[in-house]
């Protein structure tokens, strides 16, 4: 078994959003499913830390732009989901709590 590499350990993040996030994009008009699919699979065999959390940003910003809806609400649950989980990779960035928060207040805006 080889150790996970401290820079690494944001790979664990990607299951859902590989598994989920193309799909609720496509059928939200937000994004292209295939090309979705490669992006997130380009990112977890060369990305980085800082690049995944930008890639949510955007996934964000085309979230905002669907409207609501079940499927607008499961993907502000994944994303919001990621950064709940930041803490177990690093210390909060000046981006993370502005980005949980307005992943909330989509949420709450959206009943």
């Amino acid at each position: 078994m080889s150790p996970i590499r401290p820079d690494d350990r944001w790979l664990f993040l990607t299951p859902e959003v590989e598994r989920e996030v193309p799909e609720l994009l496509a059928a939200l008009g937000q994004g292209d499913l295939e090309q979705e699919r490669r992006r997130i699979e380009a990112m977890i065999h060369s990305g980085t830390l800082e690049g995944w959390f930008a890639y949510l940003r955007d996934c964000r910003r085309r979230l905002e732009q669907a409207g609501n809806g079940e499927r607008a609400a499961r993907l502000r649950a994944v994303l919001l989901e990621q950064y709940l989980l930041v803490p177990a990779l690093r210390e909060d960035e000046d981006n993370d709590a502005p980005e949980r928060r307005r992943l909330e207040e989509l949420e709450w805006t959206s009943r």
